[in-house]
């Protein structure tokens, strides 16, 4: 019997998977021996995954005329064409990127960068 990791389950595996939560253990999944070094990098890694868009973009920002690395990040939100503009919906969101040295701006759309289409 192992434990799940998982679930937490004391079970026996059939076929790789756990017979309480389906989920499927394979053996690095029962790997306990993660060194301090591995450990530091998979929390940096889920804190990296846990940031919200605006601060992924200002960690990563770059001026791309002048090659500053500090903005302010607004978003704007507009509607479009037809029954959005006469019932005023803002369905269209934006954000937008300033460098605070030139003042040059970015313009993301956010829909895209969280994966969505």
């Amino acid at each position: 019997m192992i434990e799940c990791p998982w679930c937490s389950s004391q079970v026996v595996l059939d076929n790789q998977v756990c017979p309480e939560c389906k989920h499927e253990v394979l053996p690095e999944h029962l790997d306990t021996s993660i060194t301090s070094q591995d450990s530091d990098q998979l929390e940096y890694e889920v804190d990296k995954n846990d940031l919200s868009l605006e601060d992924r973009i200002a960690n990563q920002f770059k001026c791309s005329k002048c090659g500053h690395d500090e903005c302010d990040i607004n978003e704007v939100a507009m509607n479009g064409t037809g029954l959005s503009k006469i019932f005023d919906i803002e369905y269209h969101h934006f954000l937008y990127v300033s460098c605070m040295q030139c003042g040059f701006v970015e313009i993301y759309n956010p829909n895209i960068l969280n994966g969505k289409r």
